[in-house]
């Protein structure tokens, strides 16, 4: 039996204001099943990103809830806000974001070593091994291709084992090739390690892998 592991509540998000104002989501509720592939698709502009941010509790909503793995998100302070995107959420953007100074291993322990925790040495031998990339843990991101770097990226993401892998159009950045094998890496690992995985994009084609798509558009679901 499925559970729910995350629960978004008549979301809102303006900027701006008076004849500025500019409402990036309007009523916005989903729910996602623990271990369910989610791709939310619009184009650019609909919204998609500022739901992610706040599902990353990157930004706050002006009003809704937001509850993941049975935690309001938003009733807590700023310092549990960072605890929750260092240990709750793992985020895998279009550009890398990777540290050019350290190498890939240290770029993937980055998260753990924000909280002082000691690093899983087995379970980040077997993402890098999953991941296809135990043989450059040792190199810089300089040293690494783009498709590459995107699976250093994904450890990193995953390697304080998240309940949710948010992943901002994690393949807008790499060639069809390596977009594809980083989709099917994605949807491999969260099937392995029993993460959640939500992805936002423009690209239909790519949505075409998920569990299940929504679509947004001017701040609104409109279709699931």
């Amino acid at each position: 039996m499925m559970s729910t592991i995350l629960k978004a509540e008549n979301l809102v998000k303006s900027y701006g204001k008076g004849e500025a104002k500019v409402t990036a989501l309007d009523d916005v509720s989903l729910e996602v099943e623990k271990g369910e592939f989610v791709a939310i698709v619009g184009r650019s502009g609909s919204g998609k990103s500022t739901l992610l941010h706040i599902l990353g509790a990157m930004d706050r909503p002006d009003s809704g809830t937001l509850t993941v793995d049975g935690e309001d998100v938003f009733s807590c302070k700023e310092e549990q806000l960072a605890k929750y995107r260092r240990t709750k959420v793992g985020f895998v953007f279009q550009f890398f974001n990777l540290l050019p100074v350290m190498t890939a291993k240290e770029n993937i322990l980055v998260p753990l070593a924000l909280d002082s925790a000691a690093p899983d040495l087995d379970y980040l031998n077997s993402l890098a091994a999953t991941l296809g990339i135990e043989e450059r843990l040792s190199h810089y991101p300089h040293q690494l291709s783009g498709g590459q770097q995107q699976r250093v990226a994904i450890a990193r993401a995953m390697i304080a084992k998240p309940s949710v892998i948010l992943a901002d159009e994690p393949t807008g950045n790499l060639d069809s090739a390596s977009g594809e094998q980083i989709l099917s890496l994605l949807r491999s690992s969260i099937k392995e390690y029993d993460q959640t995985l939500i992805l936002i994009t423009h690209d239909r084609e790519i949505a075409k892998g998920a569990d299940r798509i929504i679509t947004i558009s001017d701040g609104k679901i409109v279709t699931e």
